[in-house]
């Protein structure tokens, strides 16, 4: 994860990828919305068995993720900085992550950092911000 403060523009850049990994995301709960219709359309109500309402659960789970996906997170790579509202900083499995909360309601994760000297540092730029 690169994060980069630009000053004549007044925001930073974020070079880590996640658009990538949201778009192959997005393909595969699309896919698995449709196969998921397939599967419940395909027969009757009368004929669903234990598979179809495998299929109902994955297909339902599916649309929420994809719903989130699409309105509530962001894979914006440059992000001025008066769309930020307030860094989150979290710990998964026992790495610290951050995530920046934008005006426009969505977040912007901004992954893991890899050893103890790029927390700081991450830490370090957005006090310099004044964002934290």
């Amino acid at each position: 994860m690169k994060i980069k403060f630009n000053e004549s523009e007044n925001s930073i850049e974020i070079k880590d990828g996640l658009k990538k990994q949201y778009l192959i995301l997005k393909i595969v709960m699309i896919l698995n919305i449709v196969n998921a219709s397939i599967r419940i359309f395909d027969k009757g109500a009368s004929e669903y068995g234990f598979i179809e309402y495998i299929w109902i659960v994955v297909g339902v789970i599916s649309l929420v993720v994809l719903f989130f996906f699409l309105y509530k997170m962001s894979t914006s790579e440059k992000i001025s900085i008066g769309e930020i509202t307030r860094v989150e900083e979290k710990t998964i499995f026992g790495k610290k992550r951050f995530a920046l909360e934008l005006k426009n309601g969505k977040k912007r994760n901004l992954g893991s950092c890899k050893d103890q000297y790029e927390l700081a540092q991450t830490r370090e730029l957005f006090t310099k911000l004044g964002i934290v």
